[in-house]
């Protein structure tokens, strides 16, 4: 055995339940607003119908509870709070979008009838279209434009399926899409600069086998 060999360091430990409280109760204002923004983007991203008409605030009370249940872990050794909350809630709102593309069907995502018809002013029922434009594309042009949406579709899922096991990875993706730069990604989770190269280039590699 090398005595000179420097100590391994020790596994980062779970936050206790009493820590986590301890840690909410010590959000400021401006931590609370940034959740929420982060919550209502998120929202807004996947839609209000893969939320199950779900709210932002919703969205951040689910990943408190499952910090508190001890279903995501947070570490604090690794990461701040904050950054560890975007995280879970980023995690949640496209495990929410997931779970409605494989559901769409079910009576889970049944649209009420409230919302999705209308009444005139002597109170009958209109078509939830009426009042849409007209779309200026001819049936060519819409046809080209479903098959690029539908190739976009197969490799958008299979990014997602390689990834879904990768956490790291799924949180610098989503950020691409939100069209944060690597700076902003970094600050948003806790990232030094080469930890986040590192995931670019597990992303690269992965990527590379997905299109080829």
């Amino acid at each position: 055995m090398d005595q000179d060999a420097a100590p391994k360091a020790p596994p980062a430990k779970a936050a206790t339940q009493a820590e986590i409280i301890q840690a909410i109760e010590a959000l400021t204002p401006e931590d609370t607003e940034r959740l929420e923004q982060v919550a209502k983007n998120r929202i807004i991203r996947i839609g209000r119908r893969a939320a199950n008409l779900r709210t932002g605030e919703d969205l951040i009370q689910e990943a408190m509870t499952r910090s508190l249940e001890g279903r995501r872990e947070w570490c604090p050794q690794n990461a701040k709070f904050v950054p560890f909350l975007v995280g879970v809630i980023w995690s949640i709102a496209s495990e929410w979008a997931g779970h409605r593309k494989r559901n769409v069907d079910s009576p889970e995502y049944a649209v009420a009838e409230s919302q999705i018809t209308k009444e005139d002013e002597e109170g009958n029922a209109l078509s939830p279209f009426a009042g849409l434009k007209t779309p200026d594309q001819n049936i060519e042009d819409q046809m080209i434009d479903a098959e690029n949406q539908a190739e976009q579709k197969v490799l958008a899922d299979s990014i997602e399926r390689c990834f879904e096991q990768d956490e790291n990875a799924s949180y610098v993706l989503m950020g691409w899409q939100d069209g944060m730069d690597g700076p902003r990604i970094q600050k948003e989770f806790g990232f030094n600069e080469k930890t986040y190269r590192a995931i670019v280039r597990r992303i690269k590699r992965n990527l590379r086998k997905i299109i080829n």
